[in-house]
């Protein structure tokens, strides 16, 4: 009973729970995605250290996860350099901004921009952008905000007021420190307006809330002070881009920073929003990351990486049925039922995880299906000991359990040892080989004690007769009379 609801419950799992083509991930080397070579580096010259390559490396890591991704492998290359293979992702563009951002985060007040306040954003063609802001920062430095050594331009690019096509370019004067930093931040969240408009929620700790409110309500004071009442503006930057500049019109301590664009109908695009949201979640990188090479992983090797890698599996597998049935006779038949019933329940639990499968996956899986026969081999060969001893099959099946387990519980256990110590000092595809190599050892176990040993008793609840040879035992290997067949 409790095997029938175990299949059932597979079944809809792998079929009816979601599309059957869709019920197993695919890693990097089957599914392909994108590999970005990422290096580490100081703006100074000053010689990255390994400490801050390794918090770089789970700065990343978290990114990735917050992306969805499902078995990503990040690499520490050498000193400086850090290898992020993502399976599943096409957009080259969307990898490289969300796992190279610096993520300095920075809040500044506007002392003076281009267009003014008042004026219409200048919106100019993409290859046009870079001509444009020159153009602008030789006007910013003309403006009497404007003190060098004291103070910097920087710009914000965004979609068109209303929409349209081209890029919208605004530049900006602030101070040259902004007056808070990233470290005000607990976490950000993605919200809808009221308008219903998308929008990232910075979360403030205590702390912060309280220099943000003395910030912004510095803002409004100079503002009021310069006689252009409600025209103070907040500036939010990261890295060397300006997010978004709203106005300040009264002190804000809520602990909560809302980051809008009203000039759009939705507000943020979704993909910029989510990705501003996970780099401002995760923090910033220790060190600037360079991109060194992207490379987009096709899926035709992964389509006949993944065709062979099956076709080996199938092979393994029925080479195993085949000599099982062939020395166990019944025993095997038996054996064979047991293996195909863990086959389907080990794709279950892929699916439930849900687990991404890769090469080394398959591997894990090929393994495990002999450590299963091995286990089944274990016990019918105990069987075959005390039925050439003269036990009836009944007794010889109930001491081949008894005696058999230890050796298996033993040999499984050293294999789960090997498992736990791959995936502790491992990543990415051979941690996906640990983990299917633990599971189908698992499976393994419960298969060969549970399973086939219920199998063989509704065998003999069915008044079906087992005789030595039927077992795999000659009648002349037999010691003692025994009859024929017993139930």
């Amino acid at each position: 009973g409790l095997v029938a609801v175990l299949i059932a419950v597979a079944a809809y799992i792998i079929f009816v729970r979601q599309p059957v083509s869709q019920a197993t991930q695919l890693g990097l080397d089957l599914k392909g995605g994108i590999s970005v070579q990422l290096k580490g580096s100081h703006g100074n010259g000053k010689p990255v250290t390994r400490q801050e390559m390794q918090t770089a490396v789970q700065v990343i890591q978290q990114r990735v996860n917050a992306l969805g991704v499902s078995e990503p492998e990040i690499q520490q290359q050498g000193t400086d350099e850090v290898i992020v293979n993502i399976p599943g992702l096409t957009n080259r563009q969307q990898a490289v901004n969300t796992i190279g951002k610096t993520a300095q985060l920075g809040f500044y007040e506007v002392l003076a921009s281009d267009p003014a306040f008042t004026g219409q954003p200048r919106v100019v063609p993409k290859d046009q952008v870079q001509k444009t802001e020159k153009q602008i920062r030789q006007t910013l430095k003309n403006d009497p905000a404007y003190k060098k050594g004291k103070t910097k331009i920087l710009f914000e690019e965004s979609p068109p007021l209303g929409g349209g096509s081209g890029v919208s370019v605004t530049g900006y004067i602030f101070h040259d420190q902004p007056e808070l930093t990233g470290a005000v931040l607990k976490g950000a969240t993605l919200n809808r307006s009221q308008n219903g408009k998308l929008e990232v929620d910075m979360n403030l700790t205590n702390a912060g809330a309280s220099k943000f409110g003395d910030f912004s309500e510095k803002i409004v004071n100079n503002a009021l002070s310069s006689g252009q009442p409600g025209n103070g503006r907040l500036a939010i930057v990261l890295d060397k881009g300006v997010v978004s500049a709203p106005t300040v019109t009264q002190r804000l301590d809520q602990g909560t920073v809302a980051i809008t664009n009203d000039g759009l109908p939705n507000g943020i695009p979704e993909a910029e929003a989510q990705q501003l949201q996970v780099v401002l979640s995760t923090g910033a990188l220790p060190v600037n990351m360079n991109v060194l090479s992207v490379q987009q992983i096709g899926p035709t090797l992964g389509a006949d990486s993944l065709k062979s890698g099956l076709l080996a599996a199938l092979v393994g597998f029925g080479l195993v049925l085949v000599f099982l049935l062939v020395v166990y006779r019944t025993l095997g038949i038996v054996a064979d039922i047991a293996l195909l019933i863990y086959a389907f329940l080990l794709w279950g639990i892929v699916v439930a995880i849900p687990i991404t499968m890769t090469l080394p996956g398959i591997a894990g899986i090929v393994l495990s299906i002999g450590v299963a026969a091995d286990a089944n081999i274990v016990i019918f060969e105990r069987i075959k000991e005390e039925v050439r001893r003269g036990k009836t099959p009944r007794s010889a099946i109930q001491l081949g359990y008894q005696k058999g387990f230890r050796a298996i519980l033993d040999g499984n256990l050293t294999t789960l040892i090997t498992a736990f110590i791959l995936f502790a000092l491992s990543s990415g595809s051979v941690r996906g080989f640990a983990v299917l190599l633990s599971i189908g050892v698992a499976l393994s176990m419960f298969t060969a004690i549970v399973v086939t040993r219920a199998l063989l008793g509704v065998l003999s609840g069915q008044g079906f007769h087992l005789s030595s040879g039927m077992m795999g035992v000659p009648k002349k290997e037999v010691s003692g009379k025994q009859p024929a067949g017993v139930r």
